[in-house]
């Protein structure tokens, strides 16, 4: 499953469907992959992220942790400093 929180369509990066670019990608090395679209309705993102896991009985959380900003993100509060109190396990990927 692949969940995207408040997503936007752009014309730039995501295509015009939101998770629709890393759904293929994924689908095109054997993974089955659905994309659930979630509102946040004000809630912080690692919050609708980490109840939607428990909610559907999520074995791991996998994120993407990419770009130099990482570090930087890491620190200032992104979702991924977050996510890491959840009692899920995390893999992250840069």
């Amino acid at each position: 499953m692949f969940a995207v929180v408040d997503p936007e369509a752009t014309c730039t990066g995501n295509g015009a469907e939101p998770g629709a670019d890393i759904a293929a990608y994924l689908t095109r090395h054997g993974a089955r992959v659905w994309i659930d679209r979630l509102a946040s309705r004000g809630k912080p993102v690692a919050t609708v992220l980490a109840q939607h896991a428990i909610d559907t009985s999520a074995d791991v959380i996998v994120m993407g942790a990419y770009g130099s900003r990482w570090l930087r993100e890491r620190l200032s509060g992104s979702v991924i400093r977050w996510i890491v109190g959840t009692p899920l396990p995390l893999f992250l990927a840069r």
